[in-house]
């Protein structure tokens, strides 16, 4: 065959093998710059375009030259330097406008078959303004067929080569891009050589210049080996880069920028791989404790850097912890290895360890953590262990701060009971779904009702009537408890304008609304609306909710009495009891609570408390009040005493109608 025989007896084998090392060497760095170039967009992908075409027309050209220089005629031979030179710029030109085309996405198909075919046809093109450059003395003929032939064996691979380069990236097919494009630079060159034949002239002889191609074709090698070289260390350069970036953003999308830590999608991907794994490990939740308080205090410099210092803490206390996360502002959590017991035990070591105080900057500060834990033993997936570890937490704060706190059987369902309490307390809210019941207070030295307390009732339509110790912290938690207020103050004035009598009502304010700079708006309001005179609204608070804010509390009393609105501190002796209180508030009545009434008549401390607080009340101007009175004895022990005022269920119970009659023992048993 007549390829067959160009190629091992026309060509000098030495030179054939250095062109296919360059040819090899040359299309698989082309496949990969030009699978680069798929990768980009804009003028990065440019670039890599112009860098393939650079590097692909470079091996097309080296290994035609060499292979040409290989060639044995036996005649002289030299190159036309002008054509050789075009010979290069055509097969980097063409290259170039092959992967160009070869790279669309808007037509894929048909991007591939221009874009192949084009670069086929560059090769073709190369090759044979590369044969006119190749000036040799004697006859030279063509056969058509073996040039139509090269022209198929050029274009059919390469359209293959860009086809296989888009669609594969690595395995067996993303190398046999690179083998068709070697096919397509091999093929069309050796079909070529096959189609030209020189006959010699008599009378001509070689000139010996065959022997000085080797040294031609080892300094051309180099050249193109070179310039392949810097497509190879570019796309290197390239790739590392890539994967420095790629790093990078794994670990912004996996870690919080300020602590190092993981984040929460990292501590989403543990815990389901531990689920998955079926591996014994608890989690742990941890919240910092009045963290805004320090970030107020200090400022967000300081308070970034107690998170920093307690991460570090954390690693300290916990070095083998499976992962350590920051999944919110002030709220980080831990993958611990083992059975909960262990976990019970690092969480008791952890809140110890934050209760160190931590040195940030110039500032001491002292803070606390408080952690919720569930083990996976008691969690059926990952967004029911986060929920339970999540209602420990809840739990903890609960109890007071600065504890831990584990998970137990039938927590879950009690919170999801009271997001559907808060949901329904919300709704009531809004439909004004409550009532209004009196409790009767009854005169010691008179016997008839001198006002009455306002007791706020809610009856759900499914649960029926909800006890008043379920809502009321609930309403004070969510903050509801400041509508809630503004309602009773409203029904209850708005009911005592219309006894027709001079009874005051009495209404129970919280430590949440004497906080609120609405309370004297809300006071203002139903005053207004109802027409109630100021001194028949008796306002109650606790001690506790006087020691949470004491000096804004004073001003708020103070703003009451100018209204003309009258005070009581209730449930007097139970909170933070302080003879303080008494002088500096302004006070009009002490309602005793109802523990020291019950058991006066057994203890006698209780009794002692209960004489000196009447006498005190005297003493001071201060009118006295017992809470809770349920025997006729209780209410003698009250009269002898010389309190000025009794309530309980043996004087009247809450009721939502208000009767104006005097006292009887008759009627406080109704």
């Amino acid at each position: 065959m007549r390829i067959i025989d160009c190629l091992v007896v026309e060509h000098d084998l030495t030179f054939v093998l250095l062109a296919a090392l360059m040819c090899l060497v040359g299309s698989i760095v082309t496949a990969s710059l030009f699978r680069r170039s798929l990768q980009t967009d804009g003028l990065r992908s440019h670039g890599w375009i112009f860098l393939t075409a650079v590097c692909s027309g470079s091996a097309i050209w080296v290994t035609h030259f060499i292979a040409m220089l290989g060639y044995q005629v036996p005649v002289a031979v030299t190159f036309d330097p002008v054509l050789t030179l075009g010979s290069i710029l055509v097969a980097i030109g063409g290259t170039g406008a092959g992967f160009a085309m070869g790279r669309s996405r808007h037509r894929p198909r048909t991007g591939i078959v221009i874009g192949g075919g084009l670069l086929g046809l560059s090769i073709v093109a190369m090759h044979y303004v590369g044969m006119f450059a190749y000036r040799v003395e004697g006859l030279v003929t063509w056969d058509g067929f073996y040039i139509g032939l090269s022209v198929v064996l050029a274009v059919l691979p390469a359209i293959a080569f860009v086809a296989l380069a888009r669609r594969w990236r690595e395995g067996l097919w993303a190398h046999a891009a690179a083998g068709c494009l070697v096919l397509s630079i091999v093929g069309l060159h050796f079909t070529a050589m096959a189609a030209f034949q020189v006959t010699r002239i008599s009378g001509l002889a070689d000139d010996g210049t065959h022997s000085a191609f080797r040294a031609i074709a080892l300094a051309v090698l180099l050249v193109g080996l070179i310039i392949v070289g810097t497509g190879v260390s570019s796309f290197l350069i390239d790739d590392r880069t890539r994967a420095d970036s790629n790093e990078k953003l794994r670990r912004m999308a996996f870690h919080d920028p300020l602590t190092g830590l993981s984040n929460r999608r990292a501590l989403q991907d543990g815990i389901v791989g531990n689920f998955s794994a079926d591996l014994s490990f608890s989690l742990l939740l941890v919240d910092v404790d009045r963290f805004k308080s320090v970030n107020d205090t200090f400022g967000h410099a300081t308070g970034d850097g107690l998170l920093v210092s307690i991460a570090e803490r954390i690693h300290a206390t916990v070095p083998d912890a499976l992962c350590v996360a920051r999944i919110g502002g002030d709220e980080l959590a831990i993958l611990l290895a083992g059975e909960e017991a262990r976990a019970e035990g690092v969480a008791r070591a952890l809140v110890a360890a934050m209760a160190e105080p931590f040195l940030i900057g110039d500032h001491v500060v002292a803070s606390s953590v408080s952690i919720g834990l569930c083990g996976r033993t008691e969690a059926s997936d990952p967004e029911g262990l986060m929920q339970m570890a999540d209602v420990a937490l809840y739990e903890a704060k609960r109890g007071g701060r600065g504890r831990a706190f584990s998970y137990r059987p039938g927590m879950a369902e009690a919170a999801a009971e009271a997001r559907r309490l808060e949901a329904d307390l919300r709704l009531a809210l809004e439909t004004g779904n409550f009532q209004i019941a009196y409790q009767p207070i009854v005169a010691m030295d008179e016997g008839r009702t001198i006002g009455f307390e306002a007791l706020v009732r809610w009856n759900d339509p499914e649960r029926g009537l909800v006890p008043p110790d379920r809502f009321i912290p609930l309403a004070e938690a969510n903050g509801m408890i400041v509508d809630l207020g503004a309602f009773v103050l409203s029904r209850a004035c708005k009911d005592a304008a219309a006894w027709g009598t001079d009874q005051f009502v009495a209404v129970n304010v919280s430590a949440v609304q004497l906080s609120s700079p609405r309370l004297m708006a809300h006071v203002v309001g139903a005053l207004a609306a109802s027409g109630l005179p100021a001194h028949r609204l008796e306002i109650e608070l606790t001690e506790t909710a006087i020691v949470a804010n004491a000096a804004q509390v004073g001003h708020v009393l103070a703003g009451l009495r100018t209204l003309g609105v009258r005070v009581a501190m209730d449930d007097f002796g139970t909170g933070y009891s302080s003879l303080a209180h008494l002088r500096d508030l302004p006070l009009d009545r002490i309602k005793i609570d109802r523990s020291f009434v019950s058991s006066a008549s057994t203890d006698p401390n209780s009794l002692a408390v209960l004489r000196a607080v009447t006498q005190l009340g005297r003493d001071i101007g201060i009118e006295t009040l017992g809470e809770g009175v349920e025997t006729q004895e209780q209410l003698a022990l009250l009269r002898d005493l010389g309190c000025r005022a009794a309530q309980g269920y043996l004087l009247g119970r809450p009721d939502f109608e208000v009767r104006d009659a005097a006292w009887t023992p008759e009627r406080g048993a109704a």
